[in-house]
């Protein structure tokens, strides 16, 4: 293990000599070229492989940031620190979106500490035990709240798993389970329910390229005819129905949910004593909670932010109806809006019925708050990797080794690798849609081919990347949300990311032949279950299971 760990830190002490090479000898230049070469692609791969490698995110992330400020500052090791610096405190600290989520994510840790301190989960388990009979229905309301709370993905992360852990955690559910399933219901439904925050970006991305090239279509049309097309969001959802009502557990997670079934816990504590976001409890409870302190605060939480989310919107102005206003809101805004009022009127409530006493709800926001430090951390150096990607011009150099040249049946299949690379290496789906939108369309009016299919490949391609690159805001959001070390929530369900990706895969160039969105659909998800089916036999055989005790296999998830 040693030797490992050393070989492993020269490879990286010879990277980040190895990032000062493009810009040796050559001065400084007067203008930063539009990306890097192979150099723009180093650092987002380097933080990725050595975070699973290294099983150790925030050095891998700080690695990773250091070799991409390196490279930018032409290999000036007192500037590359400047610059990682400050790209780090303007990055975290945007007014405008990122700062007002990293607020959110505390007072949002504040109300889960409140909620601990009066027992809400408790009793909440305890009435769940009533009324929820079985393993497979919990794990299916967890998927049924994600997918209703589908009008923002940072809101859906953090809400599911704090509602559903209390029962997931009583039918012996792994945490990486839990997790799976708040991130599977996060970015692709936000994409598949045409009432968010997400369709209204891509709708704002598309619009300006429309009237530039002529054509004649309704944004938000166009994009209600491309769903179908949308493999990849539609798999993963539907993964995770396989998964609630069948064995059909692989790979890690397949290890993962035998560990929590046999009771020797719920989560790798290899990796984690105790994963961010359940650090409550030793915590001293009230004997008086009922499961209304644990309902009444997330439900108030939920309905209060759609009211913000429809006042930013303009709603109660009169300038847009509803759904309009929710998709044209500043959910950042609304999100700091809704949990601050759901947080006071919290703590009035826990005070009027005897629950908690002031004084202890204040050090129980307090608590609370300090339960998110390792997730603001990670949040905010994958948020600093994600704009130094920006500045080496990481997506541009990916879209650019696109051939002029391929067949015109290939390109709804390229655009989907393009982007899901793309979307992986910086974690961000918005971001590569930014890039690759402008892209798709000239291509798709010059090679005069269907629309659909290429836009919903660059759609699945960065919900791929945001469903499950270890620096993705959400996949950190989801590890925290259900309490699950960061880790090993990326290594489970990335087989799982993969299967559905490249059955995506296969759909987009099968569009390339045949333009029935209905066939190509039901033929996609037939192949998934298959592959689904065919790698469960593989590598989640019960053959396997003496062989997983001394270290050789993977156990399949067992029934109870």
């Amino acid at each position: 293990m040693k030797n490992r760990k050393l070989i492993l830190m020269g490879a990286v002490v010879l990277l980040l000599f190895a990032a000062a090479i493009p810009a040796l000898g050559s001065g400084e230049q007067a203008e930063a070229p539009e990306h890097y070469g192979f150099w723009s692609i180093l650092p987002p791969v380097l933080a990725i492989s050595l975070a699973i490698i290294t099983k150790e995110v925030l050095s891998s992330l700080v690695i990773g940031i250091m070799v991409g400020a390196l490279i930018l500052t032409g290999g000036n090791l007192l500037e590359a620190f400047e610059k990682a610096l400050e790209i780090l405190i303007n990055t975290a600290g945007d007014p405008s979106w990122n700062f007002r989520v990293l607020i959110f994510i505390t007072l949002l840790g504040s109300i889960i500490g409140m909620i601990s301190r009066a027992n809400g989960p408790q009793a909440f388990g305890r009435w769940a035990e009533k009324n929820i009979k079985s393993r497979s229905t919990s794990l299916f309301m967890t998927w049924l709240l994600g997918v209703l709370i589908f009008m923002d993905d940072y809101f859906n992360c953090m809400t599911v798993g704090t509602a559903l852990r209390p029962v997931t955690d009583r039918f012996k559910v792994s945490r990486a389970k839990l997790s799976f399933i708040i991130d599977s219901t996060a970015a692709p439904v936000c994409t598949l329910v045409p009432i968010s925050t997400w369709v209204a970006y891509v709708a704002s991305l598309m619009i300006p390229l429309f009237t530039q090239y002529g054509l004649n279509l309704n944004p938000y049309n166009a994009y209600i005819q491309m769903l179908p097309y949308a493999f990849y969001p539609w798999l993963i959802v539907l993964m995770v129905l396989i998964t609630s009502f069948t064995d059909l557990e692989y790979g890690p997670m397949a290890l993962a949910e035998y560990r929590a079934l046999s009771g020797k816990g719920l989560w790798d504590e290899n990796l984690a004593k105790t994963p961010p976001g359940d650090e409550f409890e030793s915590m001293e409870k009230s004997e008086k909670g009922t499961a209304i302190d644990m309902v009444l605060p997330l439900v108030g939480l939920i309905v209060i932010t759609l009211i913000c989310m429809a006042y930013s919107g303009g709603f109660f102005d009169g300038k847009a109806g509803i759904f309009e206003a929710i998709m044209n809101s500043d959910s950042a805004t609304a999100l700091v809006w809704g949990s601050t009022i759901t947080l006071f009127l919290t703590a009035v409530f826990y005070s009027v019925r005897g629950v908690v006493r002031l004084k202890d709800s204040m050090e129980a926001v307090i608590q609370g708050a300090k339960s998110m430090m390792v997730a603001l951390f990670i949040l905010s150096l994958a948020w600093t990797i994600g704009s130094i990607c920006q500045e080496l011009g990481t997506g541009l150099y990916v879209s650019s080794i696109m051939s002029e040249t391929f067949p015109a049946w290939a390109v709804p299949f390229t655009l989907f690798v393009l982007s899901a690379f793309i979307a992986f290496s910086t974690g961000t789906s918005w971001g590569t849609w930014a890039i690759m939108i402008p892209i798709a369309i000239p291509l798709v009016v010059a090679m005069d081919i269907n629309l659909l299919p290429s836009l919903a490949a660059v759609l699945s391609g960065g919900v791929f990347g945001d469903h499950c690159s270890p620096i993705s805001d959400t996949t950190i959001m989801s590890s925290t949300g259900g309490a699950c070390p960061h880790i090993e929530h990326v290594n489970t369900q990335l087989p799982y990311a993969l299967t559905a990706a490249i059955a995506s895969g296969v759909g987009f160039l099968i569009t390339g032949f045949v333009e029935n969105p209905l066939i190509v659909w039901l033929f996609t998800v037939a192949l998934f279950f298959a592959v689904v089916y065919v790698l469960h036999k593989l590598w989640g055989s019960p053959t396997l299971a003496e062989e997983h005790a001394s270290g050789k296999g993977v156990i399949r998830e067992e029934t109870i």
